[in-house]
């Protein structure tokens, strides 16, 4: 075991020509964190303290619930700090244009042979899905250095991943949009060549033997010799010729984007495309149709949930439940109206079925989409979004102002919270502790509707009131 303590480290990455390992950890509601690992061979395992703490704060729900193991921590300490961290309402840059409130670290990499300014040797690269960001710690005495940050790509389409790749360049999948993209910098010692290629002829009945020409490829750079990668069956791999000039022959009507990557002698590289259109191929993708459930319904949580559907293609007709496949996912929404995707469950080859709705924290709603494929292979897919029923629960206390914890966050009463109706919410009674606005110390007694200091209640289906009680501590009754 290398380390523990962790949340949810999606993306991590060892540094270049070190053993040390370097991780991106998704937070809870406060905040996002880089852990170091100085050396993942060493007998040493670092906890980084989750969950009882996020960020270097102690973590307030777990606090709350006065658990062994995070009470040890607090006491005697072990837990290892974060590289770097940051608020979930705070800029990681200041004045950079990144949204703040929702987070998700998201991707880590480091500068390794790249031609970009010396300011980006060997600096840090992460990224943020939530705030579609990817900002470079930039190095100090040899070392990435939270005192050295700046935006490096602002207004990503949700960037899940970022990697380094031929050239030094920094590549990331920008999620949102569907595209991986690369980040060049032109002003360097080597400049990125221009793809350019035909197809002769373009367009025939099948079969179609056709010829193609990269030789129309340029590098600006004196002396760069090209090298040509195909991919002349549309599959997404350049695996199918590196000839300037290759032959390929297609048996099947279909419109084809033919691809070629040129690279220079430094490892940049261009790509283009060029259609060729076999045949009469057909044009239309299948239109698939939602019957069950109305996009008006609203669930709680087990709630038993029917779908059904179908789909009719313009060169197949009708099609067969075989033909359908349904995915239903969950979309979590932050503060700032971002929102990521939690896939649930896929329910393939079926024209219909159920599924039970999950819990899930608010604000949240379910996305069911169901996709259609006919004999040609096109697709066409639909979407309806679900919203939860959702319920207000009320906190109090007696005497008022009392810290109460709900979910992770610590709050004083008299608060409430929005939840989905038939979720399990964690509640806790901070003990001891002391009150407004005469600092006395309180000790915790009894939830009016019974249960232990820390529990779980399901939120029922119309408003709910909970009430701590506390007493004062005193010299007969201690806390």
């Amino acid at each position: 075991m290398i380390a523990y303590g962790a949340r949810n480290q999606f993306r991590f990455g060892f540094r270049p020509g070190t053993g040390e390992l370097w991780a991106g950890d998704v937070g809870w509601n406060t905040w996002e964190e880089i852990n170091r690992v100085p050396n993942a061979g060493d007998a040493v395992a670092e906890n980084f303290g989750w969950p009882c703490f996020e960020g270097t704060a102690r973590q307030a729900g777990y606090d709350g619930a006065n658990l062994d193991r995070c009470e040890s921590l607090y006491t005697a300490g072990g837990q290892t700090a974060p590289f770097y961290a940051y608020n979930h309402n705070a800029k990681v840059v200041a004045g950079d244009p990144c949204p703040t409130g929702g987070s998700s670290i998201s991707g880590i990499a480091f500068e390794s042979g790249s031609n970009y300014p010396a300011a980006y040797a060997g600096a840090l690269f992460f990224a943020d899905s939530s705030r579609g960001c990817i900002w470079a710690m930039q190095t100090a005495n040899g070392q990435p250095s939270p005192s050295r940050l700046v935006p490096f790509v602002t207004g990503a389409s949700t960037p899940v991943q970022v990697l380094t790749g031929p050239g030094g360049d920094l590549f990331y999948v920008a999620l949102g949009s569907g595209e991986l993209r690369r980040v060049t910098y032109p002003g360097g010692t080597n400049r990125p060549p221009v793809a350019a290629a035909t197809a002769t002829p373009s367009s025939g009945p099948a079969p179609l033997t056709v010829h193609f020409d990269g030789t129309g490829s340029t590098d600006p750079d004196a002396g760069d010799v090209l090298s040509y990668a195909w991919d002349l069956d549309a599959d997404g791999a350049y695996d199918d010729s590196s000839a300037a000039q290759p032959t390929w022959t297609y048996t099947a009507a279909a419109a084809v984007d033919a691809g070629l990557r040129v690279t220079d002698s430094h490892g940049a590289t261009a790509t283009t495309t060029v259609r060729v259109t076999v045949g009469t191929p057909a044009g239309l993708d299948p239109v698939p149709v939602i019957d069950t459930p109305a996009a008006a319904l609203t669930w709680s949580v087990g709630q038993t949930i029917a779908f059904s559907g179908r789909a009719i293609d313009a060169q197949d007709g009708d099609l067969p439940p075989s033909a359908l496949s349904w995915r239903l996912a969950i979309r979590h929404c932050a503060a700032n109206g971002t929102c990521h995707t939690h896939n649930v469950q896929d329910f393939p080859g079926v024209a219909a079925g159920t599924f039970v709705a999950p819990d899930h924290e608010y604000p949240s709603y379910l996305q069911l989409t169901v996709t259609a494929t006919d004999s040609t292979g096109r697709t066409g897919s639909k979407t309806i979004d679900l919203q939860p029923k959702t319920v207000t629960l009320n906190f109090t206390s007696s005497p008022n102002q009392a810290l109460l914890t709900v979910g992770g966050t610590q709050q004083r009463t008299p608060f409430s919270r929005t939840v989905i109706a038939g979720s399990t919410n964690s509640i806790s009674a901070d003990s001891p502790q002391n009150l407004p606005p005469l600092n006395l110390k309180y000790a915790f007694s009894s939830w009016a509707h019974g249960g232990a200091r820390t529990q779980n209640i399901v939120a029922p289906s119309t408003s709910a009131t909970y009430q701590a009680k506390y007493r004062l501590c005193w010299l007969l009754q201690p806390c």
